[in-house]
């Protein structure tokens, strides 16, 4: 047998007829190989592959597009196949080009990405490439930054991605199609260098401009990496000029990182998208390394840009992130519950944003849904920031009926259902339906404040008095609290010199010295909501009433909750379909329902009225399956005899519960301590066949077996 020359082994060149292409192909083993033909050149080095493959490279000719950010494709396309071909190690193109101003784009979405580590001398274009797939020939742009722009008072300003697709161009006309009629700007990412240079580079051109035109003021639509260079440049006072409108958006920006910047996980992923960080960016990539010292930076400031507030009201923004969740193939949270390059709660750069668009990372840019909803974001959004609306209401030169109205429009926008909105202002009755009458309800953050104000403009229950934990902090809200009948016996001297404070090592702000005040009086009754956080930090004893605390010995007022919970709240629209289809936000809010229900049921356990703690505990199971509900059913049951009734409820929650090691543990000592051994080491042993190294669970056999 003759020993083959591995440069050599199964080489084919076929030239197409008509449109077909041109390939060549070789098998690549893992001593590596090159393969070249008309100018084309991959040189692939020695344990790029694991496995011997077919590389097969398919050369096209590829009509010219230009697209908005001065990129365009030129006449050739690179097919590398399998396009799942993976290299361990980076596989080296070059191609003969006469040109200079040339790159290379990797194929992905509606569009590509320029390579950031492609370069151009001596008559090639060279690249790293990592994985398979269509690559284009294109033609860089002659310059990055603010490229498109004109003279103007206001205007909105795109900060492009790394990626190039007609996105721009199509998002320019959905604008106008919805009524935005300011001049639009746009600024084009550079790939080559870091985020942090491109923050600085739109500094210096926007300072350019400022020296041209004066002053501007600009709304801003983020695509991607460009989200995090409008927040970099925002959030730096040596950078901001202060120059942006109170309208900042941001589409599928990944604020927290990718697991995908990391190419040993773009390895093993599984997403079409895995590689476009490490193609984009090259060695840029490592800012969006989850935990990397860009992205701590970007968590320590990501208030939009709350250090203005104190000197400029005006420069507050208001700020939405639009983004994508479509689950796909693979174990990355990107590619579980994210849109494939960035995961959900990466995306989240505040507490509350606007709903997921059931979309994948490029479907999302290329969405008229998408530019629908951004569009109507910014006209709401450059009309007011909130703290100046507030402002306006307080020293009342506004109606307080501007804040619903404005709620009303930018929940509309963030939820995008109306049965999520229904369901939300059913909870804000139910939670003002618990209230007593004439009191004052301490809420804790928006969805229960604003539909609390948006209902009780409607004519529910304006004799109660809402005061927002947040808001209590500004003391311009506090003396409007006063005007409106707040007990809180404090003189205007005393309110100006309270300061947040520092005690026994904890922080205490002014609003929770203030609701200290408010709970010492006795005129008018103090309630708080189930929604706030640690209610017991104030130091009075909590009673349960429905969705509110009052004041009391007594851990919960059974009758009254019973009576809220089966005979007086509201479940119309929650219940009108499964909760598991609702907001996230709002299926939380739900939460409060089953809390209450087995706080109830608690109650009821306790003197042995154990029908009705089943009941209780049924009933929260209509909002919320928590394991904890399981037990505690089980509990019931075995308290009162009926074993088999215990059991089923165990078995239900281990048939949906199975892979959990620790609620398995926590069900075999129910059933051992009910006298069910047996049960408990039959579950136990059939985990310790499939995980024999586990010494913790053969210890409880043996415990549970009495040995």
């Amino acid at each position: 047998m003759h020993r083959i020359s591995l440069f050599t082994i199964m080489v084919f060149l076929l030239t197409g007829v008509g449109c077909g292409p041109t390939y060549v192909e070789n098998v690549i083993t893992s001593q590596g190989g090159v393969i070249e033909q008309n100018g084309v050149r991959l040189e692939i080095p020695a344990n790029t592959v694991t496995d011997s493959v077919t590389v097969r490279i398919e050369l096209r000719g590829a009509g010219r597009q230009d697209h908005e950010q001065g990129y365009a494709i030129l006449g050739s396309s690179f097919t590398i196949l399998p396009e799942t071909l993976v290299f361990q190690k980076p596989a080296l193109f070059s191609y003969e080009v006469q040109d200079t101003n040339v790159g290379l784009g990797a194929e992905v979405g509606s569009g590509f990405v320029p390579l950031a580590d492609a370069e151009t001398s001596d008559g090639k274009v060279t690249a790293n490439l990592w994985h398979g797939g269509k690559y284009y020939l294109i033609k860089e742009p002659d310059a990055y930054g603010i490229v498109d722009q004109a003279k103007a008072d206001a205007g909105l300003l795109i900060v492009s991605d790394i990626y190039v697709s007609n996105y721009v161009r199509n998002f320019k006309q959905a604008l106008r199609q919805n009524g935005y009629d300011l001049p639009v700007w746009l600024f084009v990412y550079r790939p080559d260098v870091s985020i942090e240079h491109n923050a600085r580079l739109l500094h210096e051109e926007l300072a350019d401009l400022h020296s041209q035109y004066g002053k501007f003021r600009l709304d801003v639509v983020s695509f991607g990496i460009g989200g995090l260079v409008t927040h970099r440049y925002l959030t730096d006072s040596t950078y901001y000029l202060r120059d942006i409108s109170s309208a900042v958006i941001a589409i599928g920006t990944p604020f927290f990182g990718s697991n995908f910047a990391i190419v040993d996980n773009a390895k093993d992923g599984s997403s079409p998208f895995r590689f476009v960080l490490i193609d984009g960016m090259a060695g840029y990539a490592q800012a969006l390394v989850p935990g990397s010292d860009f992205l701590s930076m970007v968590k320590e400031k990501r208030s939009l840009p709350g250090y203005h507030y104190y000197d400029d009201p005006s420069e507050n923004k208001n700020f939405a992130s639009l983004h994508g969740q479509k689950a796909m193939d693979g174990s990355f949270p990107e590619e579980i519950a994210g849109d494939g390059l960035v995961p959900l709660r990466s995306a989240m750069l505040t507490a509350i944003e606007p709903a997921s668009f059931e979309l994948d990372h490029y479907e999302l840019f290329e969405s008229r849904e998408v530019y629908n909803v951004a569009t109507k974001f910014l006209l709401l959004y450059r009309s007011f920031n909130w703290p100046m609306l507030f402002s306006d209401v307080w020293n009342g030169r506004e109606p307080h009926s501007r804040v619903n109205e404005t709620w009303e429009r930018e929940v509309r926008l963030h939820l995008r259902d109306d049965a999520d909105f229904d369901a939300l202002l059913e909870y804000n009755r139910n939670m003002l339906a618990s209230t007593p009458t004439n009191a004052v309800l301490i809420t804790n953050g928006d969805y229960d404040t604003y539909p609390a104000w948006y209902v009780q403009e409607k004519g529910i229950r304006p004799d109660v008095l809402i005061v927002n934990r947040s808001l209590f902090n500004l003391k311009d809200y506090v003396r409007f609290l006063k005007r409106q009948g707040l007990p809180l016996v404090i003189s205007e001297e005393e309110l100006d010199q309270i300061k947040h404070k520092k005690t026994d090592d904890r922080f205490v702000t002014i609003s929770d010295q203030l609701i200290q005040m408010l709970l010492r009086q006795t005129s008018r009754p103090v309630v708080i909501s189930t929604t706030v956080y640690e209610p017991k930090q104030y130091g009075y004893p909590l009673k349960l009433s429905g969705l509110v605390y009052e004041i009391s010995e007594s851990d919960i007022d059974v009758g009254r909750t019973k009576q809220l919970l089966y005979e007086v709240f509201e479940y119309h629209s929650l219940l009108s379909r499964p909760i598991s289809s609702f907001n996230e936000n709002i299926q939380n809010m739900a939460k409060n329902y089953a809390a209450t229900a087995l706080s109830l049921s608690s109650a009821l356990d306790k003197p042995g009225e154990y029908e009705e703690a089943i009941r209780a505990i049924e009933f929260a199971k209509r909002f919320a399956e928590e394991p904890i509900f399981f037990y505690n059913e089980a509990l019931i049951y075995f308290r009162m005899g009926e074993r088999a009734s215990a059991d089923s409820v165990l078995e239900k929650l281990l048939a949906t519960e199975a892979a959990d090691p620790k609620l398995m543990k926590e069900v075999a000592r129910i059933y051992n301590e009910n006298g069910m051994s047996e049960k408990a080491v039959k579950i136990l042993a059939g985990y310790l066949e499939e995980h024999p190294a586990d010494k913790e669970i053969l210890d409880l056999i043996l415990e549970y077996q009495g040995e």
